[in-house]
């Protein structure tokens, strides 16, 4: 009995053999099957560069082109060293922007700082904006005729010199080097009391730049 189980059991042991081989050709196979796949990438770089905008003043007191963002700023030259209720006296101001800004914005009548001495609150202004810069332009009586584009005030209205309009009035300027021309024109009110004469008083107009994109 003994001699005929023998190669009963070596033939059993053979198939299981050749059973865990054939399992771990399969698994073998499996692992060779999850090679990762082929992958490549992409790349894009965006180059940026803000824009510029700085404005500068003129005035016949100021000759030369200059930024002046603090008082006293440009000196306004009114020629009012003698004045009398109801007489005007005018002064003009150019403002434009550096030949290194690239793009238009809008100037603004924006606030009055310090008002001194004890005739400013007989004192009242408008203001306009010119066809044209000084001195091309001539900032006088004639400025205030017709239809002008007024930035404070108006045809038959004046403005105390303490104020201004409660909406601003924005006037476009163009890029490198557009300028354009403010016209004011002040003066003691009508029916002023006499204790104002001899008085005396000192006004800063303050403008708003900003560009328009």
């Amino acid at each position: 009995m003994s001699r005929h189980r023998a190669p009963r059991d070596r033939r059993r042991r053979a198939r299981n053999l050749r059973a865990v081989l054939a399992g771990g050709i399969v698994f073998g196979v499996g692992a060779t099957a999850t090679m990762a796949a082929w992958n490549d990438s992409e790349v894009a770089t965006g180059s940026f560069a803000a824009s510029v905008f700085d404005t500068e003043s003129q005035s016949a007191g100021s000759p030369t082109y200059a930024s002046r963002p603090t008082a006293p700023g440009a000196t306004l030259s009114f020629a009012a060293t003698g004045m009398s209720p109801g007489v005007s006296h005018y002064a003009w101001l150019n403002v434009r922007t550096t030949t290194a800004t690239t793009v238009a914005g809008d100037v603004s009548l924006t606030g009055v700082t310090n008002n001194s001495g004890g005739l400013v609150a007989a004192l009242e202004y408008r203001a306009v904006r010119m066809t044209a810069p000084n001195p091309t332009a001539t900032c006088a009586a004639a400025a205030f005729t017709g239809t002008p584009a007024y930035i404070a005030g108006g045809a038959s209205s004046w403005l105390p010199v303490t104020s201004v309009p409660g909406t601003p009035v924005a006037s476009p300027v163009a890029a490198a080097g557009g300028a354009i021309g403010l016209c004011f024109e002040v003066r003691v009110v009508n029916g002023a009391a006499n204790s104002y004469q001899g008085q005396s008083a000192t006004v800063t107009w303050q403008f708003t730049a900003a560009s328009s994109n």
